[in-house]
């Protein structure tokens, strides 16, 4: 059994809030084997460089915390990008430059940097929100210079803190198509608990989408629990794992320098349970 958590924030992302040897030290308590830090880069209309994101510092503290860790925990540099595909040349030479181990690609806005969070779902045509963020999502995938889509149906997450449901299964045919573009350049999707703790109360996307992308052929997929505290770290990857596996997955993903390698999701019913009931305890503490 290898527990893996690929989606964290540390303080090199402007809404992450611990360090990167404050997560790490989180993740071995927690029982995880792996992390991969996913600091943001989020270039908007009005600042394509983005200069909050420092590449050099976030490789700094993850060779610094990979030292320190050695022998306890793997930890790997890895990047969340921002609708990359708008600003290729910026998200181009980050990607040329530093050695990253794993790129999580999301769309998190719109054209006119319009949040996916700022939607006024209660009063805004959900339809016409869900099928843009779709026609944007459909362009980040064709970008392909990435490893996984990151929380593949976002905005069920903002619609939910409105008390909106929404379902991305109303939009069957945009999200087959989707996914067999991403399966077709061997790409995957992750699984994101974030949503378990929030209003949502599911992983984003659930297991309806998994499920859809194994059926198409899809063979890569992760699990992140898109933490920003070092708290939230491991948070939900039990269930993550559990998705994956009622989805007919044998394996999850793991990445060491953009090459992808799988990691059996359980080698034995009791071990599972021993460590499934751990890293509950450990993440409820």
């Amino acid at each position: 059994m290898s527990f893996c958590d690929y989606h964290i924030h540390s303080n090199n992302s402007t809404d992450g809030h611990h360090s990167v040897m404050e997560i790490c030290q989180r993740a071995v308590e927690a029982g995880l084997q792996e992390i991969a830090i996913t600091d943001h880069f989020e270039p908007t209309e009005n600042n394509q460089a983005y200069g909050e994101y420092n590449p050099i510092h976030h490789l700094f503290d993850t060779l610094k915390a990979k030292a320190a860790f050695r022998n306890r925990l793997r930890v790997k540099f890895g990047i969340e990008m921002g609708q990359p595909e708008r600003y290729p040349e910026e998200a181009g030479m980050l990607l040329d430059t530093y050695p990253y181990d794993y790129v999580l690609a999301s769309t998190h806005k719109l054209p006119g940097d319009v949040d996916m969070g700022d939607i006024d779902y209660v009063h805004a045509d959900v339809k016409y929100y869900c099928r843009q963020y779709l026609r944007h999502l459909k362009e980040l995938v064709k970008w392909n210079r990435f490893d996984c889509i990151g929380h593949l149906d976002l905005p069920k997450r903002y619609a939910a803190k409105c008390g909106i449901t929404i379902s991305f299964m109303d939009y069957r045919e945009e999200v087959e198509e989707i996914l067999k573009i991403l399966i077709e350049n061997g790409k995957g999707i992750e699984i994101n608990t974030s949503g378990l703790r929030q209003h949502a109360r599911t992983c984003l996307p659930d297991l309806d989408i998994v499920k859809l992308y194994k059926s198409l052929g899809g063979q890569v997929i992760t699990i992140g629990s898109d933490a920003h505290y070092a708290g939230d770290v491991g948070k939900g990857i039990v269930k993550g794992l559990e998705i994956a596996k009622e989805a007919g997955f044998e394996y999850i993903t793991v990445f060491d320098g953009r090459k992808p390698e799988w990691k059996r999701i359980s080698q034995s019913a009791s071990v599972y349970a021993v460590q499934k009931d751990y890293l509950k305890i450990a993440c409820n503490s």
